[in-house]
């Protein structure tokens, strides 16, 4: 069950630039390594065909559905990043890493680690753990976010009781702040939206997320 708001311990990304070296040290098993890139940093240098040779043929048809230019590259970056991390993890080229769909279309590496992959607006959050299941979710707060419907289908009574409970004001960071909590769990869970019901009970730790101003986020291992 997600906690009220503002109960989970807070959590800081590591900020990280694809230029740079990936980091490989990964925490104890019971706290999630998080990673903060910026859409806005430079994308890496690589030789002949340039980033794009680092994504299997899968994601670059996949990269080219994107009909917006942003979609596109949030998702260009997220893939490099995550490839680069896991090469690095294998010692191997970022190229050579295998990437396969659970059940529920929750990606995995085989051999490890367990990871996944959220971005909103110029931010990217890569999400590592040693031995278990880890899900992330990052949000831009926007102005004029309808909220209300979306918090009424996936929120518990207690849960909408608290957000009435805010001023106007805020009920949109809190409707975002319960969201992203929500995401993190059922992504852990690798099950999406199909296990709301029935992953409110299950075994999960939860962080909230330190981001820049206008950005909120948690993440979640399964446990």
């Amino acid at each position: 069950m997600i906690q009220p708001l503002g109960a989970e311990p807070m959590l800081r990304p590591l900020p990280w630039r694809l230029q740079d070296p990936p980091p490989l040290a990964l925490p104890p098993c019971s706290e999630p390594l998080v990673l903060r890139l910026d859409c806005r940093d430079p994308l890496p240098a690589v030789p002949g065909e340039g980033v794009l040779a680092i994504l299997s043929s899968a994601e670059r048809e996949r990269l080219h559905a994107y009909r917006r230019p942003n979609d596109r590259d949030r998702f260009l970056r997220g893939r490099v990043g995550l490839r680069l991390l896991l090469a690095a993890w294998h010692g191997c080229p970022a190229a050579a890493v295998v990437i396969e769909s659970g059940a529920h279309g929750k990606p995995f590496c085989p051999g490890g680690p367990q990871f996944n992959v959220s971005h909103s607006g110029d931010l990217i959050l890569l999400a590592l753990h040693a031995c278990q299941r880890v899900g992330v979710d990052v949000e831009q707060l926007r102005p004029g976010l309808e909220w209300q419907p979306i918090a009424r289908r996936v929120l518990s009574e207690p849960q909408l009781q608290a957000l009435n409970k805010l001023p106007a004001p805020a009920r949109p960071e809190g409707f975002l702040t319960q969201w992203c909590a929500l995401e993190a769990e059922l992504k852990a869970a690798g099950t999406g939206f199909s296990g709301l019901k029935h992953e409110q009970n299950s075994a999960l730790r939860r962080w909230q997320l330190e981001l820049p101003a206008g950005y909120l986020g948690a993440v979640a291992i399964r446990l």
